[in-house]
């Protein structure tokens, strides 16, 4: 047998994302051992230790546009969102700029 069954072989590449308030979106990678979890890469990243908000907000975790648990098991490849809470509903403020935008559109003159 060859040493493709060794640890390394087995190691999987996680990219862990975060876009701040301010400042710069951070993306960062890890590589963690096949089985591994959110949690895991998560803490592995060091977003945490960088974003000091990431542990009092309510921050929501997704991979591939899915929401997933700390606890989610990883595949190579992966990349895990870590979604800060909403500030404002999408559907209220689309009704926002609709509504603004019929103001702009009636205070304009018509000839």
């Amino acid at each position: 047998m060859g040493h493709a069954d060794g640890p390394q072989a087995q190691d999987i590449t996680i990219a862990v994302f975060y876009a701040p308030e301010t400042g710069e979106p951070d993306l960062r990678e890890v590589r963690l051992p096949a089985g591994a979890t959110a949690e895991q890469a998560v803490l592995a990243s060091g977003l945490r230790a960088a974003h000091p908000e990431l542990v009092t907000l309510d921050v929501r975790w997704g991979v591939d546009g899915q929401r997933v648990l700390p606890h989610h098991i990883l595949q190579e490849g992966d990349r895990i969102d870590l979604c800060r809470p909403l500030q404002v509903d999408p559907m209220s403020a689309r009704r926002l700029r609709a509504a603004a935008a019929k103001k702009a559109a009636a205070s304009k003159p018509r000839f």
